[in-house]
């Protein structure tokens, strides 16, 4: 079947996202832009060696930061963050930011050693994005900080609507011990929805809404493939109900310019993607697309609606360049109006 984007259902469901709290667990990043000097670079007296001048600066909250900056912007009640932070410069000002956009901290945890604050550098010259610099790859949660991020969730998880389950890094806070609580969590918690988004780990997790690009699903199920994979009708299918039953949960796929593919564990469902017109940037959609998705079905929205509003916020992410974008609620409500 293929599900139709009805705009009436979407703003009725964007109006009742405005009573959910929401939590996102996971890799909290720093996005920083670096806009270099194009000219003649200047010589160092020291070293005799040509130095790169930065014209200019901005940060952003990226990974979980990111997908928790858009709950704020879709209109959730409350948005709380849960993850693990060095106590470093960048830990500080990423902390800055998230209370800056009235997220709540409580369950940040700042370790203090043998944990760097992840941080993605991004260098632009003449708004072309260079290579990037990567902080934060090599680190270890303690036990300490293990303790004090399960003992956050343990505290808060009842009280939400939905909790994401955000996982980007490969050395991130995804203890042994942690994920065992997050699956325990999802098996006690009946009135709380559990979206993952997990890029490598997606099997370790039980009793949760699974979130994922085609790629991911692929490679969850063992087919090794790249993030260009173009999987058949069927074959994404096939992939659907394996996860399926795995979690015993239902599946959303994003499959880019082709949409969403959602399966209930009995019935499949896609819905299209909206064309955009000129440039795009996908960097972003797909956090957007997930705090759309957990923040409808919060809303006690079904499978289909939740898909149907990813999608749209999505669209709205990827009309934004040079940035790791969010949707608000009057965005969205523009682009459905723009479709009527």
């Amino acid at each position: 079947m293929t599900g139709g984007i009805d705009r009436h259902k979407l703003s009725g469901l964007l109006d009742a996202i405005g009573g959910v709290a929401v939590g996102v667990i996971g890799d909290f990043c720093l996005d920083a832009y670096w806009e270099l000097d194009a000219g003649e670079a200047e010589i160092s007296v020291e070293t005799g060696k040509p130095t790169r001048a930065v014209r200019g600066q901005r940060y952003s909250p990226g990974g979980a930061g990111n997908v928790a900056s858009n709950l704020v912007d879709i209109g959730a009640r409350q948005v709380a963050g849960f993850g693990v932070l060095g106590d470093d410069l960048f830990g500080r000002e990423l902390l800055a930011l998230l209370r800056e956009r009235r997220i709540d901290t409580t369950g940040m945890v700042i370790q203090k050693g043998g944990w760097d604050t992840p941080v993605y550098a991004k260098p632009y010259i003449a708004g072309q994005e260079q290579e990037r610099f990567d902080f934060g790859r090599w680190k270890e949660m303690s036990g300490k900080s293990e303790q004090m991020l399960i003992g956050a969730l343990r505290a808060r998880v009842p009280t939400l609507d939905a909790l994401i389950i955000n996982q980007q890094l490969i050395h991130g806070p995804y203890s042994d011990a942690l994920i065992a609580e997050l699956n325990r969590l999802a098996a006690e918690c009946d009135t709380v929805c559990f979206l993952l988004d997990a890029r490598d780990i997606i099997g370790r997790f039980r009793g949760m809404t699974a979130m994922m690009n085609a790629a991911e699903a692929a490679r969850a199920c063992g087919v090794p493939c790249t993030y260009e994979y173009t999987p058949s009708p069927a074959d994404l299918r096939e992939h659907a109900r394996t996860i399926a039953g795995r979690s015993g949960k239902p599946v959303l796929i994003t499959c880019g310019t082709e949409g969403l593919l959602a399966y209930d564990g009995t019935e499949f469902n896609s819905v299209p993607a909206i064309s955009a017109s000129g440039p795009t940037d996908p960097v972003g959609a797909g956090d957007t697309a997930a705090a759309a998705a957990a923040a409808a079905l919060g809303a006690r929205g079904t499978l289909l609606e939740a898909a149907a509003l990813a999608a749209v916020a999505a669209s709205v992410t990827v009309r934004k360049l040079g940035e790791t974008g969010t949707a608000s609620q009057e965005e969205i409500l523009s682009l459905l109006g723009s479709m009527a």
